[in-house]
């Protein structure tokens, strides 16, 4: 499959398959169906900021939820999570392997839920693939369904200082014309600013999963993967180095931001 990366707008675009229908995700995730996930732990990339920020009390959804393994392991943690997500196959998939689970077929465009009526809100990896107009209409959705106090999990691939270095000269030009558009890299002041545009307060900007930011920028997969070998202490050195470092070549932007009002009861303040 051809895959044509540009640097335009301070960002990066990423073409090589439209991303933003429900028939491409059902299709996705047959080839990377739903797991029970039975003891496994929420993803160390943000396990940190959701047991420091996210509400205990009250309903939270991931918007886009796939094949649901990640609301599995965040309610296994103790969390009130349903998965929302606009493709119905995998949808089905993920009740019948999680027949306890909530999952619902929803639309992050227009959420099916109630105004204030969310403790939580929870998007990884799903905003890229929708154009800056549908991007806005989507974080409007999630701040409109929070609570007062209520928190966002919002994550896009990072446009970081790495892939600017190695993106930002020699990737520049115009868009193919013979290729579908599939995902944005976003800068942190864009995805932050996009959030406070539609009345929420930022609280925390990091980054994850270092080793692929590493190893798609840099094509070195072969020393990251012989260092990781060396045993765990090593693995987690590369996979979540220190919080500088994610910043710098963190494959996933991570942020969180909460709708202004009461606090939530449940969050815990650092």
């Amino acid at each position: 499959m051809k895959t044509v990366v540009v640097h335009r707008r301070g960002r990066l675009e990423m073409y090589r398959q439209g991303a933003d229908t429900p028939a491409y995700w059902d299709a996705h995730w047959r080839r990377h169906p739903p797991e029970t996930m039975a003891g496994m732990g929420v993803y160390a990339g943000f396990r940190e900021a959701i047991e420091r920020f996210m509400p205990r009390e009250g309903l939270i959804i991931e918007a886009g939820c796939g094949n649901g393994n990640t609301a599995r392991t965040i309610r296994a943690a103790g969390y009130d999570i349903e998965g929302v997500d606009f493709a119905p196959q995998v949808i089905e998939a993920n009740r019948a392997i999680d027949p306890g689970g909530r999952y619902r077929v929803g639309d992050v465009r227009a959420l099916d839920c109630a105004s204030g009526s969310l403790a939580g809100y929870i998007s990884l990896g799903v905003i890229e693939h929708f154009d800056d107009a549908t991007r806005r209409q989507i974080l409007r959705e999630a701040a409109r369904c929070l609570r007062p106090g209520g928190v966002a999990l919002v994550t896009v691939p990072h446009y970081n200082a790495l892939r600017r270095v190695r993106h930002g000269l020699l990737s520049r030009g115009a868009p193919p014309v013979d290729v579908p558009f599939y995902q944005y890299f976003l800068r942190a002041e864009e995805l932050v600013g996009e959030l406070l545009a539609v009345g929420l307060r930022v609280d925390l900007v990091d980054a994850y999963d270092a080793y692929k930011g590493l190893k798609d920028t840099l094509g070195c997969k072969g020393l990251l993967d012989r260092v990781r070998a060396r045993g765990p202490r090593w693995r987690r050195l590369v996979d979540h180095p220190p919080r500088w470092v994610r910043a710098a070549v963190g494959h996933m932007l991570l942020v969180v931001a909460v709708k202004p009002g009461e606090a939530a009861s449940q969050r815990k303040v650092a």
